[in-house]
């Protein structure tokens, strides 16, 4: 399986990719440059939207985006750019949003990490339609990575700088996590676990930061099976969209010190078995 690049706007951290099957489109975030990116894959037509302050996550909900801005989640209008802010959950400042990912009932699960300075006040919030939330799992350095396996009833989890991916019980029903964490898969060699999606037959996918891969897991055994070499070495997230649901969509970011001209780009696999 070979990535080719197919967006690249010199972008120091892109993250969060998020298919639109109703539209062909995808969804990703530049952190740093405060945008939100969609991209028509069929037509390489590109529109942006302005964030206030740094942005960790966009998600599709029905029509509208939700948008994890420094100073709240907002519904976005795709059509119109219209923000309308929703909640925050994560007031401190020296707090930012990071990876998210909508559950299967249309929670927005949302994870924080330290902004400018690593902590461990991190966490993972619940934010409900009605912007009402909650905290599901606290005490986290950089939370990233998000999925559900195939029935619901498990969530994963990655906090990056434990190099594990964590799978938890979850009540889709309420929202609430049924089980503590154990540990699913134990990332060793290059790289440290950052985001995540799960295919059609419940295996992860995790991009590798520092690693120049992502990697494809069976979460019953924690062992890979498949992998996808990067051009460089700061891989980030991944998300399975393509019109037939066979491509890996794959977001990177620039690595210091480096030369690697298409660090920072958007890249498409074709999956095969």
């Amino acid at each position: 399986m070979e990535a080719r690049l197919i967006f690249f706007n010199d972008a120091r951290l892109l993250e969060g990719p998020c298919w639109d099957a109703a539209h062909g489109a995808l969804y990703f975030v530049a952190i740093r440059q405060n945008t939100v990116f969609r991209l028509e894959v069929g037509t390489g037509r590109v529109t942006s939207y302005a964030t206030q302050g740094c942005v960790g996550a966009a998600v599709l909900r029905g029509e509208e985006l939700l948008v994890a801005e420094k100073s709240g989640i907002y519904r976005l209008d795709p059509a119109t750019g219209v923000r309308r802010f929703l909640a925050q959950p994560e007031p401190d400042p020296a707090m930012r949003y990071n990876d998210g990912k909508l559950d299967p009932r249309g929670r927005f699960l949302i994870g924080t990490m330290g902004d400018p300075e690593r902590n461990t006040r991190g966490g993972l919030y619940a934010v409900e339609p009605d912007g009402s939330s909650r905290r599901l799992i606290g005490g986290t350095t950089i939370a990233n990575g998000l999925g559900f396996s195939l029935d619901e009833r498990t969530l994963y989890f990655i906090d990056t700088p434990t190099r594990k991916v964590m799978a938890y019980g979850y009540d889709v029903e309420t929202g609430a996590l049924t089980t503590p964490g154990r540990v699913a898969v134990e990332i060793e060699g290059e790289g440290s676990p950052d985001g995540m999606c799960v295919d059609a037959q419940g295996r992860l996918w995790v991009a590798l930061f520092g690693g120049g891969r992502v990697c494809r897991f069976d979460p019953d055994t924690g062992r890979i099976d498949a992998e996808i070499a990067l051009p460089c070495r700061n891989v980030t997230s991944c998300c399975i969209g393509g019109e037939a649901m066979d491509t890996l969509f794959i977001t990177t970011a620039k690595c210091a010190g480096l030369d690697e001209p298409l660090a920072g780009g958007l890249f498409a696999a074709k999956l095969t078995e």
